[in-house]
C-alpha cells in the first residue's frame, strides 16, 4: 500500500494511538521492520522519521565489528540531530486528524534508544528504549512511564554496564534485561509481549 492511500484511510476513521520510532544506526532495515511492524500489528500507526534523509549524513556505526565508526566526537552531534527529526516529527503529525493527541508514545532502538532516551520533553505518555544501555543517560520526565530492554550478551554491549538501571526508582524507568545474545529484543518472545503490554496499560480509551 501506498503512503498516499494509507493516508487516506487513515484520514477517513477515528483517531488512532501512534508511536513515533527513532531506527538504530544503520538506518529503517531489518531492525526497523521487525520493530514497527509489531507496533503496528498492534494498532498503532507508526511514523519513523529517517534519519539518512539529512544531507551529507554520515554513518557512525561499524556492524560487523558492532562498534561506533565515522568522525571523532559525531556521536554527540548525531544525538542532536536525531532529536531535532523527532521535533520536526511532532510538527507534522499535527496536520493530520487522525493522530490521537491522548495515546502518543516514542520507541527508540540502539542508537534510536539514546534519543529517546534523551529527549526531555513531555508530548508523549510513555517511551520504549530497546537494544539499550542508556549509555548517554536518561532526561526524561521522572513521572514518565519508560521501559528500557536489552540482553546480557548483545554483541553491541561488550559487557559494558547497562546505565538504565541507574534510573529505576528515581524516574519511571522499567528495565528488563534478557539472557541470550539478541540486539532486536522484539524477536523474544517475551519482550515483545512485555513491550506490548507495557503500551496497551497506557493507552486512554
Amino acid at each position: 500500500m501506498s503512503v498516499a492511500r494509507a493516508l487516506d484511510g487513515l484520514a477517513k476513521g477515528p483517531p488512532r494511538p501512534v508511536v513515533v520510532y527513532l531506527h538504530g544506526c544503520g538506518g529503517f532495515g531489518n531492525s526497523g521492520s521487525t520493530n514497527a511492524g509489531m507496533l503496528a500489528e498492534a494498532g498503532f500507526v507508526v511514523v519513523a522519521p529517517d534519519s539518512f534523509a539529512r544531507p551529507s549524513r554520515v554513518r557512525t556505526c561499524d556492524s560487523k565489528t558492532h562498534s561506533r565508526a565515522g568522525p571523532k566526537g559525531i556521536y554527540k552531534n548525531v544525538i542532536a540531530w536525531r532529536l531535532e527529526e523527532l521535533d520536526r516529527a511532532l510538527i507534522g503529525l499535527k496536520d493530520f486528524s487522525w493522530v490521537d493527541w491522548n495515546n502518543i508514545f516514542l520507541f527508540g532502538h540502539s542508537q534510536g534508544s539514546n534519543a529517546v532516551a534523551s529527549y526531555p520533553g513531555s508530548a508523549f505518555k510513555g517511551r520504549i528504549m530497546s537494544g539499550t544501555r542508556c549509555s548517554t543517560g536518561y532526561r526524561g520526565p521522572a513521572e514518565e512511564p519508560a521501559l528500557a530492554v536489552y540482553s546480557e550478551n548483545d554483541p553491541w554491549r561488550k559487557g559494558r554496564p547497562i546505565k538504565c538501571l541507574d534510573y529505576v526508582g528515581t524516574t519511571g524507568m522499567q528495565v528488563l534485561g534478557l539472557t541470550g545474545n539478541l540486539h532486536v529484543v522484539a524477536k523474544d518472545p517475551a519482550a515483545k509481549v512485555r513491550m506490548l503490554e507495557f503500551l496497551e496499560r497506557l493507552i486512554t480509551r
